[in-house]
């Protein structure tokens, strides 16, 4: 099992049968449950619109979004009516630094007896794998509302040029 592998960042590619203008148009529709800007031409930021631990924990400033929880998006046409979206979620090494305050922690216990209780030391740890599924959630969260809008709105187009 790999330890770190919810640290990396996650790519999800999504290919829908529309060309690179009728896609933007889509994406610039309103009625998202999510947050969205495009950063240039071709790519675009998503976050989710509150997230309960980044939005109090964190300053979240990042492309102006509304939590720390978020995706980058480029779209690429392939042709005339096919269209591909790749999203890529933010890398999450930094959660890495929770591990270390026990590590620090039971050096300075070892050198200097400071009497700190044996089970402290597993509090980051357990911490860490609780912060670790919750942000796997999320992430998952901000792609499926991505998904879904998509999907409503790409149907919508398609029954308004029926």
């Amino acid at each position: 099992m790999n330890f770190f592998k919810h640290l990396k960042p996650k790519n999800e590619k999504i290919q829908v049968n529309l060309g690179i203008k009728e896609l933007k148009k889509t994406l610039d529709s309103r009625g998202k449950n999510f947050h969205f800007k495009w950063l240039s031409e071709n790519s675009f930021i998503i976050s989710l619109n509150f997230s309960f631990g980044s939005n109090l924990l964190f300053d979240v400033n990042y492309a102006n979004t509304k939590s720390d929880i978020n995706a980058e998006g480029k779209i690429a046409e392939l042709n005339d009516s096919e269209s591909t979206i790749i999203l890529k979620t933010k890398s999450k090494y930094w959660l890495t630094f929770i591990l270390l305050l026990p590590v620090l922690v039971l050096f300075f216990e070892l050198t200097f007896d400071l009497g700190i209780p044996f089970p402290f030391f597993f509090v980051f740890p357990i911490a860490y794998v609780i912060l670790i599924n919750f942000i796997k959630t999320e992430d998952e969260k901000l792609i499926n509302k991505f998904k879904e809008h998509l999907k409503k709105e790409i149907n919508n187009a398609l029954q308004q040029s029926i």
